[in-house]
């Protein structure tokens, strides 16, 4: 077989399409967010052509009392846009650069796809050679360490500025002696119904959202002597983007992180 990183794009993208058209409401957007699962969404004209993209951060931006908020007002220019021909490790280097997770795939400007970095992982966990790379690595190698966290009993509104603020999607949640008890994502607060000025309005101490109201648990973790392909196929099983490292099954503390990005890397080295 030919490893991922050697494949071009339109080999290993899904058919998938998550579109909107400029006019279509945010609430509606919202929506196919919540019940797909999807994390980037396309804006499209009648003919197919890319005019933009809107991912869950522009869509928690929205305040809730804007309820005539079309696509068009949320939407952005893509980071990076992806040809079908374009080989799987330049478009992958392309999307790291920028920091971005999924890009759209497009052919003289109208769009075919959307690319994911789980593409790139599910096919690398289809190759010999891709899951030996990744057996052969453990997680203590390639994770971040002393990653950024929150507590159980944190406003949800500071969990949210930290993804604002940092570009995450997820924080992994700990109790006060650092053990891992749940993760918190941007798919949590919107599948929960939050909105910008219910993040921001966090009123007096007694009425704050707390993370533990909308966190998902149990939560999956590793450990670091765990193998880079164990990960890769646990985050394709599950959709998850990030997993916590943790100390040891006992202590549960939190001592890395690692997520799509780092196998992803392994993968087109």
């Amino acid at each position: 077989m030919t490893r991922v990183a050697d494949r071009i794009v339109a080999e290993i993208v899904a058919p998938r399409r998550a579109v909107v058209l400029p006019e279509d409401t945010v609430e509606y957007v919202r929506r196919l967010m919540r019940d797909h699962g999807y994390r980037l969404v396309a804006v499209i004209d009648k003919t197919g052509k890319l005019l933009g993209v809107i991912g869950r951060e522009n869509v928690l931006q929205v305040s809730s009392t804007k309820s005539e908020a079309v696509a068009r007002s949320i939407m952005r220019e893509p980071l990076v846009v992806l040809e079908e021909d374009m080989g799987v490790r330049d478009a992958v280097s392309r999307m790291l650069k920028v920091d971005e997770w999924y890009a759209p795939v497009v052919k003289g400007g109208i769009l075919k796809a959307v690319m994911g970095l789980e593409d790139v992982i599910e096919w690398g966990l289809r190759d010999e050679v891709d899951r030996r790379v990744l057996e052969d690595v453990k997680l203590e190698d390639i994770m971040t360490r002393n990653p950024v966290a929150v507590y159980v009993d944190e406003s949800i509104t500071r969990a949210w500025r930290i993804m604002m603020e940092h570009r995450y999607s997820g924080l992994p949640v700990v109790d006060e002696r650092m053990a891992v008890v749940g993760i918190v994502t941007q798919y949590d607060l919107i599948k929960k119904g939050y909105a910008r000025p219910h993040l921001e309005s966090e009123g007096g101490p007694g009425r704050r959202p707390k993370v533990k109201t909308v966190m998902t648990r149990p939560c999956t973790y590793l450990y670091p002597w765990s193998s880079a392909l164990e990960a890769a196929t646990i985050m394709i099983n599950r959709n998850i983007g990030r997993i916590p490292v943790v100390e040891s099954d006992k202590t549960r503390r939190l001592v890395g992180i690692v997520d799509r990005e780092d196998i992803v890397r392994l993968l087109i080295k």
